[in-house]
């Protein structure tokens, strides 16, 4: 590739009054699929002074997925979508990106899921499933990190536009013009090298016939020649061990391909990899059909990952305690109650209130106030097993659920948790006595019959209303 050629494709981004546009190009159509006006609005201001490869973006808006069905009936040359999660239904981006990639047929879209909502975010399965390229937190997506999703998008169906039409083209010439087949083997190998990401070819034996350089930095293969060698003696493990499973698994599923992930340590730190593993049947006559070997692309996704444990974490956590929030811990309470009634085990339940919480909020102010919750809940999960569930029903109301723990053992956790509560000794300064804090606590064992948490909180919740009845800092059941 000439000079000149690489400083075209180079990218264009600047930031200037407004986007200097090529010669009579239209700008780039970006589908915004999202139910809150205000998102169509900032993403209008955000794109306004920006432009790629010469050229501005053009937002498109639907406001539902029934919208963005029509919008995309109407026009395919729409490279990146912006799809909010939750619209008219709680399902109604998902679905969306199932028309788009089942219905319509279209891969080359650039799919970038954005939602404010981050209990609603999907799990890893899912996001695979559903063929998404991108996730991001409505609040994360500043300016230059939209522009990072919407550039990768664009590069991405860039990309393979050019892949699909140059495709076309070489099997047009390679059928006319067999003679030209050595020099489109050349120009193929030539792309393969400079893909981003690592790929590999190896034959019906297992052993490889193609890798390009992507390759061979990620696995730290030497610039030696490691045709003819098993993929099994240049692969790391765990990563050989799966390859060849995935291989025996495609010569016997027939077409289609399939997915794994796996780990490698890398010198950066250990790496999540997604192995797409593909069969490649040869097209000749006598040969139709005859399995030539299989390919393999790996993508890195630990970025992904640990974005997906962040929002997994906020998603079940209390911001200020840091134990499972209110949904969170009755998701966790309901699994352990059916575990429990399923197999006839024990299960309790505390209702944890800090006593007169009000007044410390009101004396000392409520930065005294989220230091003493910080402090209590501290000293409660102190005290309790890893198996048991612990969370922040509201204000100072806690909750918590033991497995496998009786009546009689619940009051006995219970007391501990009032004892340990009870030796706090907050400092507050000049001079003033430390803070002290009590709490009252209801018990209640799971009866039978009983399937859901409702029931049991609700005894619990009564016996402790009569402990605080009672003079609180105590116990009841």
């Amino acid at each position: 590739m000439s000079k000149s050629t690489d400083d075209r494709t180079k990218l264009s981004l600047r930031r200037a009054t407004r986007p200097r546009e090529a010669d009579g190009a239209a700008p780039w159509p970006v589908l915004v699929v999202d139910d809150d006006p205000d998102v169509h609005s900032m993403t209008r201001v955000l794109l306004r002074d920006f432009s790629f490869q010469g050229k501005g973006f053009e937002v498109i808006s639907a406001m539902s997925g029934t919208e963005a069905r029509a919008v995309l009936a109407r026009r395919a040359d729409i490279p990146v979508m912006l799809l909010d999660v939750v619209m008219e239904t709680p399902d109604a981006g998902l679905s969306l990106i199932r028309h788009v990639r089942d219905d319509l047929g279209n891969r080359r879209l650039a799919i970038v899921l954005r939602t404010g909502q981050p209990g609603e975010a999907p799990e890893r399965d899912v996001m695979l499933a559903y063929d998404i390229n991108d996730y991001r937190s409505k609040t994360e997506l500043t300016a230059q990190k939209l522009f990072t999703s919407l550039i990768g998008g664009l590069r991405s169906w860039i990309y393979l536009s050019t892949i699909e039409a140059m495709a076309s083209t070489l099997e047009r010439r390679v059928t006319e013009r067999t003679c030209q087949l050595d020099e489109a083997r050349r120009f193929a190998e030539s792309l393969v090298e400079l893909l981003p990401n690592p790929l590999w070819f190896t034959d019906p034996d297992g052993s490889l016939r193609l890798y390009n350089r992507a390759f061979r930095e990620m696995f730290g293969v030497d610039s030696g020649d490691w045709h003819g060698q098993p993929t099994h003696g240049v692969l790391p493990q765990p990563l050989a061990g799966l390859d060849q499973m995935a291989d025996m698994s495609l010569k016997v599923g027939g077409p289609g391909g399939l997915a794994f992930e796996a780990s490698l340590d890398h010198q950066d730190g250990q790496r999540t990899l997604v192995v797409n593993k593909g069969l490649v049947r040869s097209d000749c006559r006598g040969t139709a059909d005859e399995p030539m070997g299989t390919i393999g692309i790996v993508t890195d996704i630990t970025e992904r990952k640990h974005m997906e444990s962040q929002l997994r974490h906020l998603a079940t956590t209390d911001e200020l305690t840091g134990c499972l929030n209110r949904r969170a811990f009755f998701v966790a309470a309901e699994q352990e109650l059916e575990r429990a009634s399923r197999y006839g085990n024990a299960v309790s339940v505390l209702m944890i209130d800090i006593d007169h919480f009000k007044q410390v909020n009101d004396r000392h102010g409520h930065a005294v106030g989220d230091k003493a919750l910080k402090a209590a809940t501290a000293a409660i999960r102190a005290n309790l097993r890893e198996i048991d569930s612990f969370g922040r029903l509201g204000g100072e109301e806690f909750a918590a659920m033991l497995p496998e723990t009786t009546l009689a053992g619940a009051l006995l956790v219970a007391e501990r948790l009032r004892q340990a509560v009870e030796a706090i000794a907050l400092p507050l300064g000049d001079d003033q006595p430390p803070l002290r804090l009590t709490t009252s606590l209801g018990v209640a064992e799971r009866q039978p019959g009983e399937v859901a948490v409702d029931q049991v909180l609700a005894r619990a919740d009564t016996a402790l209303y009569r402990a605080k009845a009672e003079g609180r800092n105590r116990v009841l059941a």
